[in-house]
């Protein structure tokens, strides 16, 4: 062991993180205090990014009618995706795949349109700015089951 590795104690508990995060669709509904909501959100900003970019936001969903439209373009692909499976169509359409009307929060991540004139670290990866925000979603993930949401 060297001196920047965790305890026992704190390396199962990450390991133990990773191999319980699972994706959710079904949700207790409820509320998450504004303390555990900042501290989900400090995790996903201290996800790695080229040069400390942080070329993500998270845009937080608060109103119910600009979740149910929300919730009908999600259904709306759903439809396209079943047809797009052929045979599959059918086991694809029993299943749930969101629930965005049942979640306590409903965070959106995104990127910023025209972004393609930030080049830092994107002249010869240009999918690193979707690689950190795939990093910051998978801390917030992470941070959420640690703190017994999912």
């Amino acid at each position: 062991m060297n001196d920047h590795a965790y305890s026992n104690a704190e390396r199962a508990a990450i390991y133990r993180a990773i191999g319980e995060r699972r994706d959710m669709r079904h949700f207790a509904g409820g509320q998450v205090a504004p303390e555990l909501l900042g501290r989900l959100l400090a995790a996903a900003h201290q996800a790695p990014s080229v040069g400390l970019m942080q070329p993500w936001r998270f845009i937080r969903i608060t109103q119910r009618d600009l979740r149910g439209r929300i919730q009908a373009l999600v259904e709306a692909e759903r439809v396209r995706t079943a047809e797009a499976l052929g045979e599959r169509s059918d086991a694809f359409m029993k299943l749930k795949v969101e629930g965005i009307n049942d979640c306590a929060e409903l965070l959106v991540a995104a990127l910023m349109d025209n972004r393609e004139p930030h080049i830092f670290g994107r002249r010869t990866l240009p999918e690193m700015d979707l690689a950190s925000l795939a990093c910051a979603i998978q801390n917030l993930w992470l941070a959420a089951r640690g703190e017994g949401l999912g």
